[in-house]
Parts: C-alpha cells; structure tokens; sequence
C-alpha cells in the first residue's frame, strides 16, 4: 500500500522543474527584453522615441489619455470582440452538438470547412471577406468587422466544444429524452452544463483573437470603424511617437496582471498549461 508520505514525496518529483525547461529560459529572457525595452520608452519626457531616454517625464502618458481617438479605437474593438464572441460560440457549440449527435457521410469535409479558417492565409481571407462585404455594403461598420471575426473564432470554440463532448455520456441524454425532455430541454439542462467550461475557454480566444486581429480588420475598417490594431500599426507606420510605447506598455501590463491573477488562482504549473493548450 502507497502511504500518504510516498505520494507527496512523488507529486513533489512530478511537479519539479525539468533541466530542459531551465536551459531554456534564459532564452525565453531574451525574447522577452524586446518588450520589456518599451517600458522605460515610454516614460519620456521628449516627443521623440529614444532608449535609454534622455529626459524621464509621463508625457508620452498625458498625450495618450488627452487623445480621445485612442478610446474610442479601443471601444470600438470592445464592441467587435464581443459580438465576434456572441456570433462564434453560438454557432460553433451548436455545430459541434450537431456533428456529435448526428453520423454524418460528410462529417469529416464539415468539420474541414469549419476548420478551414485556421490553414487559410489571413491576406487571403481578408480580400475574399472585402469583395464580398464590399457587395453587402457591410465595409467600415461593426457588424462587417464582428462577422468576419467570428468566422476565425469559430475554429477556437468549435474544437474547445468538441472535446468536451468527447468526455459526455450519451446515456444522460438518452435518458433525458426517455423521460420526455424535449430538444431545447436536454440541451439546457445536459448539454449546457457538460460544455460550459469550455464554451467559456472558446471564448476568451475568440475574444483574444478578435481582439488582437489587424489584417482582416485593416481590409475592412473604414473613417468611422478603425480598431485599436489597425490604430495602432497606422500610428506606427507614420506617426512613432511616445504614445504608442505608453499604450504598449499598458496593454503589457493588463497582461501581466492578467497571467499574475491566473497563477495565483490556480498555481504557476496549470496556468502556464492552460496557455499552452489554449484551454
């Protein structure tokens, strides 16, 4: 019998740092000193982007705030991300209730066609979401941005349902709709409950990835429909000013915070998991 000493002492072995991953964080240090270089850049005194700065000031900080351009962009990509967000889960949870219940001799191309936007080149899905919002006059407005963001969103909440209804008990359902539960019954009150946690991982990527899109977004923006990526590449292209080293560092610092909040609430080990399987 494994006494209660043995088990501990083997989830102590189980949990400890491998060599692999300390040989290789020095060079995750080195990817990292790029954006960390932003921090003190953005502390300038001075209108021009400099490092070391030759004056320390929170100018760069007054000008982003006293812009007003720069919140309505970041509203703006709210808004977009959270109708992206609606529109995806909505329908890549019930595509993927569709494809678990029903034996399809298509099954595999559905499933292909949903996860077609996850190979295909993002130029490419861009030109071809133009020409044809461009027909529907859905260019430079919320609901054209929002649409073409949740059709890359919905690969994320399609494959995040899917293998959690991968671990659900068809019996529970069989035997709810033996006792009378209807469609709409059995999806509230058994497929709902199975799926939620990953309903709500798929997303916050959808979230995360309509927020940080530019490329679909830059094709579609227009004078009254520019997101915070297309704001903030066009102001890198012609504008390189202190501001953007202060945005930066903020969105840096959200996070921070935000991977500080995760370890804190489920330990270092399963948040930095949690990232990389993207659960």
């Amino acid at each position: 019998m494994v006494t209660a000493s043995a088990s501990r002492n083997a989830a102590r072995r189980h949990y400890r740092w491998s060599p692999a991953l300390l040989l290789a964080m020095p060079g995750l240090l080195l990817l990292m000193l790029p954006i960390l270089a932003v921090i003190p850049m953005s502390f300038t005194a001075g209108q021009v982007v400099e490092f070391p700065p030759a004056q320390w000031g929170l100018a760069a900080y007054r000008d982003l705030f006293t812009d007003v351009r720069w919140g309505q962009t970041i509203v703006f990509s709210l808004k977009v991300a959270a109708l992206a967000v609606v529109m995806s889960v909505v329908c890549a949870a019930l595509a993927a209730i569709g494809l678990s219940r029903a034996r399809l001799r298509g099954e595999g191309f559905i499933t292909a066609l949903i996860l077609a936007p996850l190979a295909m080149p993002v130029v490419v899905l861009g030109l071809g979401t133009f020409q044809l919002f461009l027909q529907l006059h859905l260019t430079g407005t919320l609901l054209g941005i929002a649409l073409a963001h949740a059709v890359i969103g919905v690969p994320y909440v399609f494959l995040t349902v899917r293998a959690a209804l991968s671990k659900l008990d068809l019996a529970l359902v069989r035997s709810a709709m033996s006792l009378g539960a209807g469609s709409w019954s059995v999806l509230r009150w058994v497929y709902l409950p199975a799926i939620l946690p990953a309903l709500l991982s798929g997303a916050l990527l959808a979230f995360v990835v309509s927020f940080d899109e530019v490329v679909i977004a830059l094709f579609l923006s227009g004078p009254g429909a520019i997101t915070f990526p297309v704001k903030l590449l066009t102001e890198v292209q012609f504008n390189l000013s202190p501001a953007i080293m202060a945005i930066s560092t903020i969105v840096f610092a959200v996070v921070a915070l935000s991977l500080l909040l995760g370890v804190m609430l489920f330990g270092f080990r399963r948040t930095v998991f949690r990232i990389a399987v993207k659960e």
